[in-house]
């Protein structure tokens, strides 16, 4: 049954979107709407592959005023 976890993980990644705003937010703290911007990805879209990323503990957020900054959770990765 370990293998579960492992295979959530391996599918949430093989998003390709995924894998790109976890490549972002490795190299520096973002909000989606920053992320949106540099993607060709609607905002709304961008928030669902963050919602997803940090649901698996790879993405934290934080609020600063009224914005969320998404960051990599788990700085091993980077």
């Amino acid at each position: 049954m370990r293998r579960q976890p492992a295979m959530a993980l391996f599918r949430l990644l093989g998003v390709p979107s995924r894998l790109v705003i976890l490549q972002r937010v490795a190299r520096r703290a973002s909000t989606a709407t920053q992320l949106a911007a540099q993607l060709p990805l609607t905002r709304p879209a961008v928030v669902q592959h963050l919602s997803a990323l940090k649901r698996h503990g790879l993405v934290s957020v934080s609020t600063e005023g009224r914005q969320r900054i998404y960051r990599l959770a788990t700085p091993g990765l980077q």
